[in-house]
């Protein structure tokens, strides 16, 4: 998990620093969270699609 974060604040040019770390870590929380259901939403549509095929 740690080098997924390091990984994301590299790739969003993100600032160092203690000040900033709660900020990224919670612009990290959001994004982990909106892909999970971006990922749960598209499966399920996904199997509905099938599903009436």
């Amino acid at each position: 998990m740690k080098r997924l974060y390091k990984a994301f604040k590299n790739w969003l040019y993100l600032p160092d620093g203690r000040q900033a770390e709660p900020y990224n870590l919670l612009l990290f929380g959001i994004l982990a969270l909106s892909a999970i259901v971006a990922v749960v939403s598209f499966t399920r549509t996904l199997a509905l699609f099938l599903a009436l095929i």
